[in-house]
């Protein structure tokens, strides 16, 4: 095991679970995160090298969940991208505190305060879904395990319709949204709620598996916002991390360069299309492109609930859609008249 001779307290040194090898040299804490203590580890080797170890530790019932979410995603993307992905090692329990749990990685310094152009960030989006699609390993969309979005957990139970999958986990992220609002009542959420489902997910799913169309899974990192994608310290590479992953239409991906929210737009989607046709109905995907912004700003309105903004937000935007499929039905019920 590795060794931990460094002069701090004895409740500071670092668990002889988490290495084998080595003398510690350092633990410091490492980024910022709601939901866990993280932590840069340096050791020095036998052989006089040092390595540098990124740790993510989760504790109490959350604990083994969100480990297995961040060991089990990252394990998925550096399979298809390992020279984006910090390498995974290992996942455990702190022998000195079995409510504590691990998630050790490779560390990788990058730099925190550039957000990478469009052609590096989407360079990498598009080799993920380029070098996975068709490889789901049900050849459906889910995921073997329930990821995590921050500390929220994501229903990936397989579906063989993307449709499917997608309208249940939207039913899901709606239901986890009222409970954390407590259930207070939002008048115009529950207006819109049945049309959204009925109306606005059959409009702008089902073509895609209709017609002879259909889509092939892909893997998607499911949480692409720049806090989550950086240069590396050459100041070229991205480094991709902090996956929430799936198998799924490789669009859905897409939502989150979207949300205003983030300084990304549509340079960025302009950028993705150069390397990944737009499935088909093409003149869709516009209007597909918001419908998955949404999942974004639910799942930031149940993590953040004092921010009601952020609920006003997403409830704005599924108006817009229910309202776009309402004036196209109504166009085809009446359409204009050609007088000769």
């Amino acid at each position: 095991m590795a060794t931990d001779t460094r002069d701090v307290a004895e409740d500071q040194k670092l668990d002889e679970n988490l290495l084998a090898g080595g003398q510690v040299v350092s633990v410091t804490p490492s980024g910022m995160s709601d939901y866990c203590n993280t932590f840069r580890i340096e050791v020095k080797l036998p052989d006089g090298s040092s390595q540098v170890f990124f740790e993510k530790e989760g504790c109490g019932d959350q604990g083994p969940g969100l480990v297995e979410s961040a060991f089990t995603s990252e394990s998925a993307t550096y399979e298809f991208i390992p020279e984006h992905v910090p390498r995974p090692i290992a996942i455990g329990t702190y022998k000195s505190r079995p409510d504590k749990h691990f998630y050790l990685a490779q560390f990788i310094n990058m730099i925190e305060d550039d957000i990478p152009s469009p052609e590096s960030y989407m360079a990498a989006v598009a080799s993920l879904h380029s070098r996975s699609m068709g490889k789901s390993p049900t050849g459906q969309f889910g995921f073997p395990v329930n990821t995590r979005f921050g500390d929220l957990e994501q229903d990936n139970t397989w579906a063989a319709s993307w449709e499917v999958y997608w309208t249940n986990q939207m039913r899901d992220f709606l239901d986890k949204e009222d409970a954390a609002h407590n259930g207070e009542r939002h008048e115009e959420l529950d207006r819109l709620r049945p049309l959204f489902f009925d109306k606005v997910l059959p409009r702008y799913l089902r073509p895609l598996e209709s017609d002879g169309r259909s889509v092939t899974p892909c893997l998607i990192h499911a949480d692409l916002w720049p806090g989550n994608v950086k240069y590396m310290g050459d100041g070229e590479t991205v480094c991709m991390y902090d996956a929430c992953v799936m198998w799924a239409h490789n669009e859905a991906d897409l939502g989150v360069f979207r949300n205003p929210r983030y300084p990304l737009g549509k340079g960025y989607l302009k950028e993705y299309w150069k390397h990944v046709p737009i499935s088909e109905p093409e003149e869709d995907v516009d209007d597909r492109n918001t419908l998955y912004m949404l999942r974004n700003q639910i799942l930031l309105s149940i993590l953040y609930p004092h921010d009601l903004k952020l609920r006003e937000i997403f409830v704005s935007n599924m108006r817009l859609l229910v309202e776009r499929v309402q004036e196209e039905e109504a166009a085809k019920r009446n359409p204009p008249q050609v007088h000769l």
